[in-house]
């Protein structure tokens, strides 16, 4: 984000002015929060997604935002957020592939109904259109069940990028993480934040703390900087968030709420 002379906020790709506070040009639409893509690799913001909840606008691939820049990413994530794309990708491919079939599959029972009106019915005309219209319907079928398992991939991916850098978040706080906090840092509503806690509480990454203030939160059991891992431990940490979170959750986080009562902590 450029600054004009008069001290204004200027967006960094088109120099409108920017409102203050503002994390989003309002005549060019870029993020001026922009960090490097783990997957293309370019300077670029995000936008949210109904499934991949935020994604890159230069490549489309799943990110997940940390408007803090004091907190330091671990890239743990980087592996998962990786695995959730290549998902995407392949579930794209192989529903592209059922349509194409299912289209040449009705194609066929078109012109086997016109072979039938202009020739008369015979075993031989039925034996032909069953031999080449049934592999086309059955490759039609595990082409769209393929689609649909490995669209099932997807969020698991998500969660466990999402508890990882809720984790790098929480141990990089200096004071009793609050669910607004965590919300505001990740760009998600309190529910969800709330339910990020939880589940951080219940892997021990956290626990529930009141600040000297007397508010409620949670602060991190072992204080540590976010050091970037190697990518073999990276790929490791990543399976074991990816297997946590889908092993507390029965549906993604951005569509459950956390019932999380402080009073009771």
């Amino acid at each position: 984000m450029s600054q004009a002379s008069s001290g204004a906020a200027r967006c960094r790709v088109c120099a409108a002015a920017l409102a203050p506070g503002s994390d989003r040009c309002p005549q060019c639409g870029a993020d001026q929060g922009a960090e490097a893509c783990p997957h293309c690799g370019g300077v670029a913001g995000v936008s949210a997604h109904a499934e991949l909840r935020f994604r890159c606008d230069v490549c489309g691939g799943p990110r997940v935002p940390i408007t803090d820049a004091r907190v330091k990413r671990s890239g743990r994530e980087v592996p998962l957020l990786q695995k959730a794309r290549a998902a995407a990708s392949a579930r794209s491919v192989w529903r592209a592939a059922g349509i194409a079939a299912s289209a040449l599959f009705g194609f066929e029972v078109f012109l086997f109904a016109v072979l039938l009106l202009i020739l008369s019915a015979s075993f031989g005309l039925f034996a032909a259109g069953i031999l080449t219209m049934a592999p086309v319907a059955v490759f039609a079928l595990w082409a769209f069940r393929r689609a649909r398992s490995r669209g099932q991939d997807i969020a698991p991916a998500l969660d466990g990028a999402w508890v990882s850098v809720a984790s790098d978040v929480a141990r990089q706080t200096e004071r009793p993480l609050t669910a607004s906090g965590l919300a505001s840092t990740l760009r998600i509503g309190e529910s969800q934040a709330e339910e990020l806690l939880a589940l951080l509480e219940v892997n021990d990454v956290v626990r529930g703390a009141v600040s000297p203030a007397g508010e409620f939160g949670y602060a991190p059991k072992l204080r540590v900087g976010a050091a970037p891992a190697g990518e073999a431990e990276a790929h490791a940490l990543a399976a074991e968030e990816e297997a946590f979170a889908a092993g507390r959750a029965a549906e993604p986080l951005a569509q459950r709420t956390a019932h999380v009562d402080p009073t009771k902590r």
